[in-house]
């Protein structure tokens, strides 16, 4: 092999300028092709194999259900109901009219269902005592419906006032309403409007907490050929929410659910990468520079780098088509590989230089770079080659595992060895021939070096002890490393996608991980529903029928009566022309005179301190620019009625309601076209502890084995991931010790280089467990990574130290300069990462900056001492 690599590289030195207008025309073929072909899909849920049976069981809930995929989930939070209400309403209008970017818009919570039928689900105390509430506030509100202004409002206040000067009335009932009314002319006045919740008004309660939130699911028109599928629908939600006013009407709106979670996902990742990329460029051209001292030599070395990137993209595109979160990664690996294998023949390069100069200018400086590119060649291409080999087979032992996130990346990270090998034993030497170093040649060397070997000759035996009793120590932790496979704790905690996701993870109903289950019917359902209700991990379990009010016919009765005494109200018969801004504002100075003379009066103190703060109030806002705004106050005191009034006339035409008259927008959440039924099942504990998720799940499916959803997803990625490192880590490492053991043909050389990787590693994880670092799906490519980079630099040195004699003395020699430089780049970029807004790549580049100071010490002082232990005339 060796002499085969040789000879290709002087063919490409006799051959230069061919050599590179062949890569020239190959790069800009490649480059074309891989911009035109090669995707990025950042589907967390597309990294595994979609033939796992769990897999399988969430791919036949999702054809089942398809409204549920891809959604956009709009939350709406206030601190008025009545403001959330119309707000979702009006939003969800908005957005059904936008067809060129939506498919459909939903309410699960609010809308014509909940507006006719939700009463219903009260229990029958509960209406009862809400109707009489409704009905004590009907005086207030008949009027009102007919005149719905300023005028309307002041003028039946005042009609109660006169009815409490005439002993008609008393006014327990409405100095409350009178502190309200107070308390939001005040706001309108300092500019700052807090409007009247109508709701609380009419039924004497404050708002429970589902009713300050709302929800709207959007499936957007996904473009799959932006960087951002769903931006276009987000822009236009956001426009939408903008263009009503919601902000100012005191609705804060914010956007979560699957499409903005990838859409920010992707968006985090590539945040700050362009200023983060030239930044490691320069530093790692800066390393390249004082290691190398040569510019033409890192000029060679970036090109060939380029040349051999853009090939392994092409290749990718062919192969794969779409990169997904983990086999985007190739490029970090290839560069890392790629600048290692042109480091160790470049510096292989200069050291032969100075060999064949004696340390001397050249005078004959082609000659002197012939000779030495073809010493260099005869020296490197053996420990490449078999640097490359061993660390492609490594990669490929990823393929036959079930995480395709991976098995991809083994794929094109395995290919792109040979491709970073082909590119730095042709492109290299041509460019090495074209641009020969100048001036005078130096040792490649660490000559400060030379005490480091002496005491590690002397200190073998007890720095081998300690390097493999702290490997035990880390080989003991392995059953402490902890996989987190929930993909929210990948993303950056400072995106709206993500903040509200996990605050929505404390409400029992709009938990992102709840259990989903196919049955064959709606009675299956429902029979399944009442078992998993009575485990103690199961919140509550959910089915069509969970939406069928019970005593239905009690409850109707309720709503008949109340319905009757609302009359006028119902029928909406009459109403009023509405009246001008000038007829308001008499309005205001005449209930305002009204009210101070009542509290003059014999009757003034039964309306208590509420009565004087809302003829004060009155007083201060008439007193304002132009006699105060009341565009502004009428929409603070009256926005929110009709809206109310609406909903109630809707409650009112309630009838009996089975699971057979639902409406299509509800039964179509709960029954598939095929007439199979839907569970869903929320958890009652913490989701974010792994063991209560892990018995959540485990209950549910002692009843229903088939069941998916995110905790299952969760925990059987975890596990499928898991299984898959540890079989493929094996793989690699039993793959790799027998090519060695072919090549070398020695035990004791295969040692040398497997050895010290496993310490790596098992260094690597024994940190891991102590920092608290929990692997993902995101940084358990330092895996491959640690086996690749780690096998090549051990290769490098077993290779020096097969063809010396005498003592171990591997830091002097241009390989250790190569293998710390080379270091020093990759781990440069691995630091880049690290500073990643997007918590998955910060947690890559961390473990990958770990693994690699743990390969350089082993390569740099464990893989010495073993040399001076086991000794060149042994195995």
């Amino acid at each position: 092999m060796i002499g085969l690599l040789s000879a290709l590289v002087d063919f490409c030195r006799r051959h230069a300028w061919r050599v590179l207008l062949a890569a020239l025309v190959l790069t800009l073929l490649g480059g074309w092709f891989a911009s035109g072909h090669l995707g990025v899909n950042t589907d967390t849920s597309k990294l595994l194999s979609p033939d796992l049976a769990w897999q399988k069981q969430g791919a036949a809930f999702d054809a089942a259900f398809p409204a549920s995929t891809s959604l956009t989930t709009i939350v709406l939070d206030g601190t008025s109901s009545d403001a959330v209400e119309d707000a979702t309403a009006a939003l969800a209008k908005a957005l059904a009219e936008k067809t060129d970017v939506i498919k459909s818009v939903r309410r699960p919570d609010s809308g014509p269902f909940f507006n006719r039928y939700g009463l219903m689900f009260l229990d029958k105390d509960e209406l009862a005592a809400l109707s009489d509430q409704i009905a004590e506030a009907q005086p207030l509100m008949g009027p009102l419906d007919a005149d719905p202004s300023l005028r309307g409002l002041f003028g039946v206040l005042g009609q109660a006032l006169t009815g409490m000067e005439g002993g008609e009335a008393s006014g327990g009932k409405l100095s409350g309403p009178m502190g309200v009314f107070a308390h939001t002319i005040d706001s309108v006045t300092a500019g700052k409007p807090e409007a009247v919740s109508w709701g609380q008004l009419m039924t004497g309660k404050p708002p429970r907490p589902e009713e300050l939130r709302h929800f709207i699911l959007v499936q957007a028109k996904l473009d799959f050929d932006a960087l951002e599928p769903g931006a276009a629908a987000s822009a236009a939600i956001r426009r939408s929410a903008a263009d009503l006013g919601l902000a100012a009407k005191g609705v804060r709106v914010r956007l979560t659910g699957e499409v903005p979670l990838q859409d920010e996902e992707f968006a985090s990742v590539s945040e700050g990468a362009g200023t983060a990329t030239a930044i490691t460029v320069v530093v790692v051209i800066g390393i390249l520079l004082w290691a190398l001292r040569a510019p033409r030599l890192i000029l060679a070395i970036l090109i060939t780098l380029i040349v051999g990137l853009v090939m392994t993209a092409a290749f990718a595109a062919v192969a794969v088509g779409t990169l997904n979160m983990i086999s985007i990664a190739f490029a970090v690996l290839f560069i890392g590989i790629g600048v290692d294998f042109g480091i160790q023949f470049s510096m292989r390069y200069r050291a032969e230089l100075y060999e064949v100069t004696g340390g001397a200018k050249p005078t004959d400086r082609a000659a002197a770079n012939q000779a030495a590119l073809k010493r260099a060649a005869r020296a490197i291409s053996g420990p490449l080659g078999l640097a490359a080999l061993a660390t492609a087979v490594g990669f490929y032992s990823f393929l036959p595992t079930d995480y395709k996130g991976v098995s991809e990346l083994g794929l094109i990270a395995g290919t792109s060895m040979f491709v970073a090998l082909i590119a730095n034993l042709t492109v290299l030497p041509a460019l090495l021939t074209l641009l020969p170093a100048r001036g005078k040649p130096e040792a490649a060397g660490f000559a400060w070096g030379a005490s480091i070997d002496g005491w590690l000759q002397r200190h073998a035996k007890p720095v081998l002890a300690l390097a493999l009793l702290l490997g035990v120590a880390g080989a003991a932790s392995m059953p402490l490393v902890r996989f987190d496979a929930d993909p929210l704790d990948l993303k950056d905690p400072s995106k709206e996608s993500v903040t509200t996701v996990k605050e929505l993870t404390a409400d029992p109903l709009a938990s992102p991980y709840s259990i989903e289950i196919l049955t064959r019917d709606l009675p299956a359902a429902q029979a399944l529903a009442d078992k998993l209700s009575a485990l103690p991990e199961v919140r509550q379990a959910l089915t069509l029928a969970s939406f069928v009010p019970e005593d239905q016919q009690p409850k109707l009765d309720i709503l008949e009566q109340t319905k009757f005494l609302l009359g006028p109200i119902i029928d909406h018969a009459v109403t009023l022309p509405p009246p001008s801004d000038d007829e308001e504002r008499a309005a205001l100075r005449n209930y305002a005179e009204h009210l101070r003379s009542f509290l003059a009066g014999e009757h003034g103190a039964a309306l208590g301190p509420a009565a004087s703060a809302l003829q004060t109030a009155i007083g201060r806002f008439l007193a304002g620019p132009n006699g105060g705004d009341v565009k502004v106050l009428r929409e603070a005191l009256l926005g929110g009625f009709e809206g109310r009034i609406d909903m109630l006339r809707a409650a009112m035409t309630a009838e009996k309601l089975t699971p057979e008259t639902m409406p299509p927008e509800i039964r179509g959440d709960w029954i598939a076209a095929d007439g199979r039924a839907r569970v869903s099942v929320f958890p009652k504990g913490d989701m974010k502890d792994e063991h209560q998720m892990a018995a959540f799940v485990a209950a549910v499916r002692t009843l229903a084995p088939d069941a998916t959803g995110a905790p299952v997803s969760i925990l059987e990625s975890g596990k499928t991931v898991s299984t898959a490192f540890t079989t493929a880590s094996l793989l690699a490492l039993a793959a790799i010790t027998l090519l060695l053991a072919i090549v070398l043909r020695r035990v004791r050389d295969v040692a040398l280089v497997v050895l010290p990787l496993a310490l790596a590693g098992f260094y690597a994880l024994g940190t891991c467990v102590a920092i608290g670092l929990a692997f993902n799906y995101a940084n358990v490519i330092a895996v491959p990574l640690l086996m690749g980079i780690g096998v090549a630099f051990d290769i490098y040195f077993v290779m020096v130290w097969r063809g010396g004699s005498g003592p171990v003395a591997l830091l002097q020699t241009s390989t250790a300069r190569a293998v710390v430089f080379s270091a020093a780049t990759t781990g440069t970029a691995f630091g880049s990462l690290a500073l990643s807004h997007h918590a998955g790549t910060a947690s890559m580049g961390l473990l990958l900056m770990m693994s690699l100071i743990y390969v350089l010490l082993c390569t740099l002082i464990v893989q010495p001492a073993l040399m001076s232990v086991l000794g060149r005339g042994r195995g």
